[in-house]
């Protein structure tokens, strides 16, 4: 387990690959666009599928890849308030729940 807590961290290795670097002062103009794109989420449907296939062959080592571009869709879309997780389609059960396990931090 990676020291963030995180499941998808811990697959890529090294500091936390889910935090933002962003700073939370004004913000002046009309915001970006609250909606996710259905081209990302349906990448990270297949980025999710990836990692949980390879996890259950017991192939950690070839859901990295996978991994390190699920966190960099992630961070990208937080950074303009679009939080992937909590925008999940809600009809797609098994993938929000595996997204969810990837992303929840785990209490030590």
């Amino acid at each position: 387990m990676s020291s963030c807590g995180h499941p998808l961290c811990a697959l890529i290795g090294g500091p936390c690959s889910l935090a933002l670097s962003v700073s939370r002062g004004c913000r002046s103009g009309p915001g970006p666009s609250r909606v996710i794109a259905d081209a990302i989420f349906d990448e990270v449907a297949m980025l999710v599928e990836a990692i949980d296939r390879a996890l259950a062959a017991d192939r950690a080592a070839d859901a990295r890849a996978p991994a390190t571009r699920l966190a960099e869709l992630i961070r990208r879309e937080a950074r303009d308030d679009r939080h992937v997780l909590a925008m999940a389609r809600a009809d797609e059960v098994e993938f929000v729940a595996s997204l969810a396990r990837l992303c929840a931090r785990s209490v030590p």
